[in-house]
């Protein structure tokens, strides 16, 4: 039997690409948004382009990086066999036939909107099926990680379907309510019990002494708290006291997980960089609540911070293991996270100035985001494409 091609080896590698591929796309075209707005009215689009935007940047490539990641990991985490090359391909096609139909829909309108959406969920609801599926076939005694993961997946959906109910009926209540369940009830509901699972394991695996430190109740904190301060968004009713308290929690949680330790090996200090974030993010929101003036700051400090940077250091962790390389971060992997941060640092900032200048710095923020990523693809592309360095299959 022929073998197959590197890139349909393993479920990492069929979904981090497109992924990578999906991520410079989307911020391209929001630096040329930008751009257009600066000189005019900006592009001619069928939807109006900050919540096409709001839907993109939650659900244009996160969920491809999602399923690398889960279909990898979460065989090794549940004891059982990773899924059929089937299941693991036919799930990144969907995502990404959906998202170019949704592209194609935003620009044009119609049908082909509707259809992408829909096409979009049929992906979705097979990653999250295909979680499920190895997560019930489990006898592993301690699979609370997995059902975590799988509920935020739940919560996902609904989001989806909230999106939907703003395709089809133009309520912008519906796209709120799409924000804030893919925000506070999927996304870092995902990226939080990964981090709980992982950075302690990793950072007991290079520093030393090290002792790992994951309670059970810090999950359900972490989790409890962002579903808490959604569901407080959805109703409209103040968050400032919640977000006080989670800005300390992550704070203290980033001190218990070593993060002046981690700063000895880079590619083990880009996790916890990264994770920093979350006690800035949340002071932030504490600040809007009881003061205002910071206009979308905290929530960028979440989802470029935060959410941007988590990325590019566990798919470039995973990516170098699982191609056969060294777990190292070496300076060129280095400069692009550490770029990434200073351009989160500015599209956070940008809103902490007066109204008349954020416009550029905005632009050149997602500019900077947009070649940062486009650098860190040069990095990995090649990579997804080629046998393993070591010989190994995968």
């Amino acid at each position: 039997m022929a073998r197959a091609h590197p890139l349909f080896s393993a479920p990492h590698r069929a979904a981090f690409l497109p992924g990578m591929l999906l991520a410079i796309l989307m911020l391209a075209l929001w630096s040329a948004e930008l751009a257009a707005r600066l000189f005019g009215p900006g592009l001619p689009l069928a939807l109006p382009s900050m919540l096409a935007h709001g839907f993109l940047m939650l659900f244009g490539f996160f969920p491809l990086f999602m399923a690398g990641f889960l279909f990898t990991a979460g065989p090794r985490w549940l004891n059982v066999p990773p899924p059929g090359r089937g299941a693991y391909l036919a799930v990144p096609a969907l995502l990404v036939s959906g998202l170019s139909l949704w592209l194609l829909g935003a620009a044009t309108g119609g049908v082909w909107l509707l259809a992408g959406h829909l096409v979009y969920c049929l992906g979705f609801v097979g990653l999250a099926a295909g979680f499920a599926r190895l997560l019930l076939g489990s006898a592993a005694p301690d699979r609370r990680h997995a059902w975590a993961v799988l509920a935020a997946f739940g919560a996902g959906a609904l989001a989806l379907a909230s999106a939907g109910y703003w395709l089809l009926s133009g309520d912008v209540r519906g796209w709120l309510w799409m924000r804030d369940l893919a925000l506070w009830g999927f996304l870092l509901p995902v990226f939080l019990t990964v981090c709980h699972r992982m950075l302690p394991f990793f950072s007991a695996g290079v520093l030393a002494p090290y002792r790992p430190w994951r309670p059970w109740w810090l999950l359900a904190a972490m989790l409890g708290g962002s579903l808490a301060h959604g569901l407080l968004s959805i109703a409209g009713w103040p968050s400032w006291g919640l977000d006080l308290a989670l800005a300390f929690l992550f704070g203290y949680t980033s001190w218990r997980w070593g993060l002046a330790a981690s700063l000895r090996v880079r590619l083990l200090a880009m996790l916890h960089l990264s994770f920093a974030w979350l006690a800035a993010g949340f002071a932030l929101y504490a600040w809007q609540g009881a003061f205002g003036g910071l206009a979308r700051a905290p929530l960028h400090a979440i989802a470029v911070g935060f959410f941007l940077t988590m990325m590019i250091a566990f798919v470039s962790r995973v990516s170098l293991g699982h191609s056969g390389r060294a777990l190292e971060a070496g300076k060129a992997l280095w400069g692009l996270y550490l770029a990434a941060h200073w351009l989160a640092l500015a599209r956070v900032a940008a809103d902490l100035l007066p109204l008349g200048w954020r416009g550029g710095l905005y632009g050149l923020a997602a500019a900077g985001c947009s070649l940062t990523l486009l650098l860190w693809g040069g990095r990995f592309l090649p990579v997804y494409l080629r046998p393993r360095a070591d010989g190994q299959p995968g």
